[in-house]
């Protein structure tokens, strides 16, 4: 549902057009984001008991554990009528875990207001159900319905990957190029790209925001953008703009010079041409094809990614959120492992994320720990030729 403001809510229907009231009561605590994510996974939910013959008085904390088995392809058999298309795959461990968490709420809420099994509800809140092999950091979020999560490595993006996109005939556009740039300088999300405004840059220094003395961007979570971005911001909405017009407050990036450089290129090159077909103030634009002058959608850039992989001969899949993964774990090592520093930059809301998530990355630099130790030990080289080639190595080669 798209509102006079622009913004836009997920509601779930009935069959006869009504709106699934239960249902809304739960989605509308969350914000756009989030709320269409649990749409998606409670409108699924409900076909599946619906389609089952399930209704809440009558689901037992197994039939859900059975639901979730269903859509993560671990069922070791047929749990009652399938209500998923056949071509539809697995889900991984953390898009199920939004399913769970979204079903757990929606039961919890029913509780308050409609007749649902008592001992559902007791289940699902209860601190000591909590499914083998699943540990929450506290009682009060334990979620027996939620999968097993491994831990998280990323995957970081090479150099030699990032070198082969920038050669000769591989980033057509000066656009493209601003666009890898400020991925892999920036490390933003590619939704925070996307849906950057010509306000948002304040690229000189000093900027009468007041608010950085380097230049700068804002990113601002905003429902309202023509192409659907959306940046990822912790803060509640509210106004950004300050007493004298400026953009304030969001996540504040600092840029590169070579950021500002490629933004002026695409500006001169590609923008100023076709800017009387531009109807919006969005940045990223398409300045070829049947839109010129149209928003560019994170869908696009990822096809511009997989294009500019295909022409410099590239057998890797690169995505937008490789860039971010490659400079956040680049600046995390090069502020001495500073989380807190790393989390307020990149804009994560806890720096215990950044711990959690670049802190099994640093295990790289324990490689020159380990060559001490191996160097310190007793035993005979066992091969004299491996230390001579060792010594050969450059400092370049060796990490």
């Amino acid at each position: 549902m798209r509102h006079t403001d622009g913004a836009l809510s997920y509601w779930i229907f009935t069959p006869g057009a009504e709106v699934h009231r239960p249902s809304l009561n739960v989605l509308k605590r969350y914000g756009t984001s989030s709320q269409q994510t649990y749409a998606y996974s409670l409108v699924d939910h409900l076909n599946w008991a619906h389609a089952n013959g399930k209704t809440p008085d009558s689901l037992t904390l197994e039939d859900l554990q059975r639901y979730m088995n269903g859509v993560t392809g671990e069922a070791g058999g047929v749990y009652g009528i399938a209500w998923r298309d056949p071509d539809q795959k697995p889900l991984g461990a953390s898009a199920a875990g939004n399913v769970a968490t979204i079903v757990k709420a929606y039961y919890v809420s029913l509780s308050a207001s409609e007749k649902v099994n008592s001992d559902l509800v007791s289940a699902l809140t209860s601190g000591g159900a909590v499914r083998r092999g699943v540990r929450s950091r506290s009682a009060g979020e334990a979620n027996p319905l939620a999968p097993t999560k491994s831990s998280r490595r990323p995957r970081f993006l090479p150099d030699e990957v990032v070198e082969a996109l920038f050669q000769p005939d591989v980033l057509t556009t000066a656009r493209d190029v601003m666009i890898v740039t400020w991925l892999h300088d920036g490390g933003l999300r590619v939704g925070g790209l996307c849906g950057l405004r010509f306000c948002d840059l304040h690229l000189v220094r000093h900027h009468p925001c007041g608010q950085r003395a380097d230049p700068h961007i804002h990113i601002i979570g905003r429902d309202d953008n023509p192409n659907g971005a959306r940046a990822k911001t912790y803060a509640a909405p509210r106004d950004n703009l300050s007493s004298d017009g400026y953009v304030v407050d969001g996540i504040i990036r600092a840029v590169s010079p070579d950021m500002i450089s490629t933004f002026h290129a695409y500006l001169l090159d590609e923008y100023h041409p076709v800017q009387h077909l531009v109807d919006h103030e969005l940045v990223l634009i398409h300045g070829q094809g049947p839109t010129p002058g149209a928003a560019m959608t994170t869908a696009a850039v990822r096809k511009m990614l997989r294009r500019a992989c295909d022409r410099a001969g590239l057998s890797v899949r690169v995505t937008p959120h490789a860039f971010r993964h490659k400079a956040a774990a680049a600046f995390y090592a090069a502020s001495d492992f500073n989380a807190e520093m790393v989390a307020q930059e990149f804009g994560w809301a806890n720096p215990e994320m950044v711990t959690d998530l670049y802190g099994k990355s640093a295990n790289r630099h324990a490689l020159k720990y380990l060559r001490e130790a191996w160097e310190a030990t007793a035993r005979p080289p066992s091969e004299p030729y491996l230390a001579l080639c060792e010594d050969e190595l450059t400092e370049e080669e060796v990490r």
